[in-house]
């Protein structure tokens, strides 16, 4: 087994370690994001199709919203650890981690 083969061995493992413990802590998780962020109907369906296939202008015209409160509302989330980007071409696509 090379090197590479080594890390990437290592990284699966603690990726199924990190699966088990994110199992206990979800419904509490869940819980913390419908209260602190998802307090619009609006807020909603921008979280719903934050998934990682839209942009937040793609995302602005499907909610009606302006552009700039989508990008402050995937920012919070972001902050908080509940949303990461991802690179598709040129877009960074927000991907909701819950």
């Amino acid at each position: 087994m090379d090197y590479n083969e080594m890390i990437l061995e290592e990284l699966i493992q603690i990726r199924k370690l990190l699966t088990v413990l994110s199992h206990e802590k979800r419904p509490e998780l869940e819980k913390k994001i419908k209260k602190e962020f998802l307090t619009t109907e609006s807020r909603q369906k921008m979280y719903d199709l934050f998934d990682g296939t839209k942009s937040l202008k793609e995302i602005s015209e499907e909610t009606d919203t302006t552009s700039e409160a989508v990008r402050i509302f995937a920012s919070s989330l972001e902050k908080a650890g509940f949303l990461d980007y991802i690179l598709i071409g040129k877009s960074r696509n927000p991907k909701k981690l819950l």
